[in-house]
């Protein structure tokens, strides 16, 4: 991934959008993040990972919500855009962060010959997220690791316990699915072991089942049962022996069972022909009751059938009923009609004698209406007249108002031109003085960066001096404990060979042989006095002297270096021909220049504002100058409109009329006159209305009673003729009067009910009588037998012979549970088998996996080691520069407390030829071995990971820690790696940092709080 551009707006310390175009760096590689402590320059850094990652740069800003600026309006929101390229292609990813209740929005887009493409289907968190680190190959943790190398995290990886390491390890090179493979085994030896359970408890509860399942006896299977041991086998043996004796009893049962069901059939067979012969004659008895009932019906049925035959006629006559009953309503209607007809008639009249005097009396008002007319066009035509004077005389006035002003206006423009070209005579008098005092301001600030640069090395001998100073008098102490306790070791040693030389001595026996030197002749035998001396105490004190001599060297090893830088700077100082007793005049020369150089930017910055003054008072002067002469030209203009419009007023009032004087009092008379007019020609007009619509209301008043008098005599004959028609229908139906006729009137669903009961009780008459004689031939001679007796003794044999088939069945069922459980046990012991050798393979293969094996350690650690491994050998290619080939990174199995060994890393120190822990090294130490690790990871990690491409590196932290000569080692370091292709970025302070990179991302902290940024290529 390597950054083309990245806008801010309202991010961290960026109050506005911030653009930073990192095109301008790519030529040069590698660059300098600058600026004051908090001006925002690890904000750039959180900016490039919230826009992937939506999170910051380090663990402590990582929530996005301390990622909003405080200088920021409310209103605008906290965006962050990043157009990036990954393997030749251009990508763009914008985010905002939701703030006073708004949600968090996203885009993604692929860039294609300049055209934007959603590089996801929808711009979804997960669906981003998982794009993002598809294409860089690397997770946020990764990230932070390898490519940005944040504040406070860059050490973690060489100074952390193993158990840090390993979480470290795990987000990096994913070896979470070896502990999801311990979690997975872990699930597999559980479930194993409750199959195993499980198969041994299901062995138990078949054999407990058996009580159960068979009734208990005296036999070899329920003693067994019984018992405190039980055999598998004999169970299986006595299980056989049961079920024999349960398959003798079931042939046994079965055939008294066949025998007694024959029996039976037999007596069911007669019982079932005695008991229908029985039901005959019952029932032949009860038709002959029912048809004595029937019979006795018969006169209510007939007389139901007259009512339906009077109801029949009754409908017919129905319609002609409803017909001279519409007759009479509608008769009545066409009177009433008739009666409001001649009403609206008489009062039709009254109302057109009324509008036809009225009509009259308006039309002798016709000849008032035309002089009114004429009036009023009179009045018209002197309006515009009237009007035209009141406008010349407003334009006279305005432009008298006019003239005044522009006057007065044109008095004081003079006035400040005078006062403006005063001043800038002044003006221009200050600026040449500044300008002459500034002139040596470029020859003072070269002579004080000088004698600043002498004042530096100056101090840098006399700290090296010092420091040279104590370090001898630190390695002559370190050297004489070193020797006083190598001299102990000597001595103790010393002491020791006495002690065997006198033992052997003790031993000798004259004529044998010295098992020293072998001979058998001892003049001189050893007999100073022994003192005895413990083995621990020995290696105490070799421990000891071994600990003072590598703090010697480590002690010398530092002088030497100091040593060599102290005679670097010296020699510096004598080619400048400067001395370290020149400190003092040298610093108060310095002094005196440093006030001269900031008097002269005070000046500078006066003869800037000046200049910028001067600039602002020409444009004034310009301004003025051409307000003045278009306040000329105004004034002429007024005063020529003037005499134009003078000239027409004089014009104009010669054509007034004596008795208007304003176009106030011809628009009231003309006012007056309309109102007149109108108010006459609406009254002449709404009295022609009334009398055409009292004419039309009388025509219609009289047709409408002509038409109401034909309906009435239509509607008496209808009722006549309805009248006649039904009193003779009435006759021919032979209803004596009109009550009888309404007392026959019958619901047609109440006359189909009465005839389905009449066909009803026909019908079931004529069966009754048909079965009564067929029963009465078919029964002759037969009788009624009583069935108690015969049906007590066969439920005595169906109890008998349902006991007897239960107790067959119970037999068959034991035959069949004996089979069953042993077919169960046979099954269960398999399977116990099976699931106990399963369970030893897992449980194996689980204790080692997890770590429960003599190395102690995991399979996830064992991974683990394989890449720190690869990881220091790459770090060591760079660290071996770093250090002068004095130290090198060792993956040790050393262990930590309790916990699992393997992750630890040491250094090797080649100068004494001891391994120490890493946390033992100086921060400068530190920063380097740091620095090749973390450049190591990233070799490895695009070794393992093919698709992954590391184009950019970040750094923010550590360069301060380190001398010249290995901040030096470190910048050559750094521009290996740009040469290769990469983006470098780094953050820092240091002064010769800054000077050895070829571009500079200047972060300015401005006076209002908030900052700003500037790329300068050098």
């Amino acid at each position: 991934m390597k950054p083309l551009k990245l806008s801010m707006s309202a991010f961290g310390p960026y109050k506005e959008k911030e653009v930073i175009d990192f095109t301008k760096l790519h030529e040069h590689g590698i660059f300098v993040v600058s600026g004051s402590t908090g001006a925002g320059k690890t904000t750039i850094f959180d900016a490039i990972t919230f826009a992937l990652y939506d999170a910051g740069s380090g663990e402590d800003r990582e929530k996005s919500l301390f990622l909003r600026s405080d200088f920021a309006e409310q209103t605008m929101d906290t965006e962050v855009e990043l157009i990036f390229e990954v393997r030749g292609r251009i990508y763009r990813i914008w985010r905002k962060f939701g703030h006073d209740g708004a949600s968090a929005k996203r885009e993604f887009y692929d860039i294609t010959d300049g055209k934007e493409v959603p590089a996801v289907e929808k711009f979804q968190v997960k669906l981003v997220q998982s794009k993002i680190e598809e294409l860089i190959g690397l997770t946020q943790s990764q990230f932070n690791q390898i490519v940005m190398l944040p504040q406070g995290e860059f050490q973690k990886l060489l100074t952390s316990e193993s158990k840090h390491k390993e979480e470290i390890f795990r987000k990096i090179f994913k070896t979470e699915r070896f502990t999801k493979m311990v979690e997975l085994l872990k699930d597999k030896k559980k479930l194993a072991e409750n199959m195993y359970d499980q198969a041994k408890m299901q062995q138990d509860q078949t054999i407990y089942e058996i009580k159960n399942r068979l009734p208990e006896r005296e036999s070899e299977l329920f003693a067994m049962i019984n018992g405190d041991a039980i055999n598998m086998y004999q169970v299986e043996s006595a299980l056989a022996v049961e079920e024999q004796h349960y398959v003798s009893l079931s042939a046994e049962l079965n055939s008294r069972y066949e025998a007694l069901k024959n029996d039976l059939k037999q007596q069911n067979e007669l019982y079932g022909e005695q008991k229908i012969l029985n039901d005959r004659i019952e029932k032949f008895k009860q038709r002959q009751i029912q048809l004595a009932q029937l019979k006795q019906q018969e006169a209510h049925f007939e007389e139901q059938a007259k009512q339906i035959e009077l109801a029949v006629k009754a409908s017919q006559i129905m319609p002609l009923e409803r017909d001279y009953e519409r007759a009479k309503t509608q008769l009545t209607t066409a009177k009433e009609l008739l009666m409001r007809a001649s009403t609206d008639q008489t009062n039709a009249g009254e109302l057109l004698l009324h509008a036809s005097k009225s009509y009259e009396a308006q039309q002798q008002q016709q000849p008032l209406l035309a002089t009114y007319a004429k009036t009023i066009s009179q009045l018209e035509q002197l309006l515009p007249i009237y009007r035209s004077i009141d406008e010349i005389k407003l334009a006279v006035s305005n432009l008298e108002g006019d003239k005044r002003k522009v006057e007065k206006l044109f008095n004081e423009l003079t006035a400040e031109q005078q006062i403006l070209l005063e001043r800038k005579t002044h003006q221009q008098m200050l600026i040449k003085q500044l300008e002459d005092d500034i002139v040596p301001y470029q020859k003072t600030f070269e002579e004080h960066v000088q004698y600043v640069q002498k004042i530096h090395n100056i101090k840098e001998v006399i700290q090296l001096t010092n420091s040279v100073q104590t370090l001898q008098d630190d390695v002559s102490q370190k050297q004489q404990v070193a020797n006083t306790a190598q001299q102990r070791v000597k001595q103790v040693e010393q002491q020791i060979r006495h002690n065997q030389a006198a033992f052997i001595a003790s031993a000798l026996i004259a004529g044998e042989a010295c098992p020293v030197c072998g001979s058998v002749d001892h003049p001189v035998v050893h007999n100073q006095q022994t003192a005895t001396v413990e083995e621990h105490v020995a290696d105490e004190l070799r421990k000891n002297a071994d600990i003072a001599m590598q703090q010697y060297y480590e002690v010398k090893s530092k002088l030497d270096m100091e040593l060599g830088n102290l005679q670097l700077k010296q020699t510096h100082l004598d080619e400048q021909q400067v001395t370290t007793d020149a400190l003092l005049q040298y610093e108060q020369t310095t002094s005196e220049l440093a006030q001269a150089l900031q008097k002269m930017k005070q000046q500078q910055a006066q003869l800037v504002t000046e200049k910028q003054m001067n600039e602002e008072l020409m444009t004034k002067l310009d301004a003025l100058q051409t307000r003045i002469e278009k306040g000329r030209t105004y004034v002429t203009n007024v005063n020529t409109q003037l005499a134009q419009e003078q000239g027409k007023l004089e014009q104009s009032e010669k054509s007034m009329l004596p008795q208007f004087t304003t176009v106030q009092q011809v628009d009231a008379a003309l006012q007056e006159e309309q109102l007149k007019y109108e108010s006459l020609k609406g009254e002449i007009d709404r009295a022609t209305q009334h009398l055409q619509q009292a004419q039309l209301n009388e025509k219609t008043c009289t047709v409408n009673f002509e038409h109401a008098k034909q309906r009435e005599m239509d509607q008496l004959q209808e009722e006549s003729k309805a009248k006649s028609d039904y009193l003779l229908a009435l006759e021919n139906a032979n209803f004596i009067d009109e009550a009888s006729y309404k007392k026959s009137i019958l619901a047609l669903e109440v006359q189909q009910q009465m005839r389905q009961e009449i066909e009803q009780f026909r019908q079931k008459m004529h069966t009754i009588a048909v079965q009564i004689a067929e029963d009465s031939a078919q029964l002759a001679g037969k009788e009624s037998v009583n069935l108690t007796a015969w049906e007590q003794q066969m439920n005595e044999l169906n109890d008998q012979f349902e006991k007897l088939y239960a107790d067959f069945k119970q037999a068959e069922s034991y035959v069949e549970q004996c089979r069953s459980t042993k077919i169960r046990l046979q099954k269960v012991a398999t399977e116990i088998e099976q699931f106990k050798g399963k369970l030893i393979q897992v449980e194996q293969i689980y204790d080692v996996i997890r770590g429960q094996n003599e190395a102690k350690i995991s399979f996830e650690r064992f991974a683990q080691i394989g890449y720190l491994e690869k990881v220091t050998h790459a770090a060591n290619e760079r660290l071996r520069i770093l250090s002068n080939g004095q130290y090198f990174l060792k993956s040790t199995g050393r262990k930590e407390g309790n916990a699992q060994s393997g992750l630890s890393i040491d250094v090797f120190d080649s100068n004494t030829g001891q391994t120490r822990d890493v946390k033992t090294l100086s921060g400068g130490e530190k920063f380097n071995a740091s620095l090749a690790l973390a450049l190591g990871m990233a070799d490895v990690i695009q070794s393992v990971q093919g698709s992954v491409h590391i184009d950019t590196m970040f750094i923010d932290e550590g360069f301060g820690t380190l001398d010249e000569e290995s901040l030096r080692k470190a910048i050559d370091i750094l521009i290996d790696l740009q040469q290769t292709g990469r983006l470098i970025g780094v953050i820092s302070h240091v002064a010769e940092l800054k000077a050895a990179m070829p571009a500079i991302l200047q972060v300015q902290k401005l006076k209002e709080g908030h900052s700003r940024t500037e790329i300068i290529i050098k």
